[in-house]
């Protein structure tokens, strides 16, 4: 079926009557007597005598005859984009401004660690590589002094290193007689010492699952 068939008229209507028409026109219009059959509009009988006259017709007139009763008004064309309504826009707050729903109100934004800060930090966890114990103790002891965050993980940082060599102290006769135990406890211990000092860097206190805290301060 032509896709210019429809309940709609065809291009052609409402042209000047006696404008003689074409095969093509023809066909349309039995596309369009074709899709009221089969919307139940036309019987069977009524269905042949319009396409038998459809196929005789001559001008506009004559096929604009057998559609009259069938078609519905032309759809109204859409409206220009530069017609619609402009789409309200939400206000702009300002940052540090919370929409409390019925009001706005002022909330200083927290601010972002500096850089220094978490790498300090980090480097306490990660000091588990070359120095141990003394690398967050030092740490604490000197940048911690002027920072809770980095005392915070240096201290974190500080119970972990010992609770894996109490670890280590503890398993050595399982050492003996397994020798993978120290090199499962080794594997452990560095993943923990990255992951801490990777949480840090992001401006997160690292807090281990395992780890015994003896100190306190």
């Amino acid at each position: 079926m032509h896709p210019n068939s429809g309940p709609h008229p065809p291009y052609w209507y409402g042209m000047p009557p006696n404008m003689r028409v074409g095969d093509a026109d023809r066909e349309r219009t039995i596309d369009h007597l074709k899709y009221a059959f089969g919307e139940g509009r036309l019987n069977g009988e009524e269905f042949e005598e319009r396409v038998a006259a459809a196929l005789a017709g001559r001008t506009r007139s004559d096929l604009e005859a057998l559609l009259d009763d069938l078609l519905l008004p032309m759809p109204a064309p859409p409206m220009p984009m530069s017609g619609l309504p402009a789409m309200p826009h939400p206000p702009v707050q300002p940052p540090g401004w919370i929409n409390n729903g019925s009001r706005a109100s002022f909330r200083p934004m927290k601010p972002g660690r500096p850089r220094s800060e978490r790498g300090w930090a980090a480097t306490a966890h990660w000091a588990a590589f070359v120095a141990p114990v003394v690398g967050p103790l030092v740490i604490g002891k000197t940048v911690g002094s002027r920072s809770e965050f980095v005392r915070t993980n240096a201290r974190e940082a500080l119970n972990f290193h010992l609770t894996c060599l109490i670890s280590l102290i503890l398993l050595v006769p399982a050492i003996l007689f397994v020798g993978f135990v120290d090199e499962l406890l080794f594997a452990a211990a560095s993943v923990g010492a990255l992951l801490g000092g990777a949480r840090a860097f992001g401006g997160d206190s690292m807090r281990y699952a395992v780890n015994l805290r003896l100190v306190k301060k």
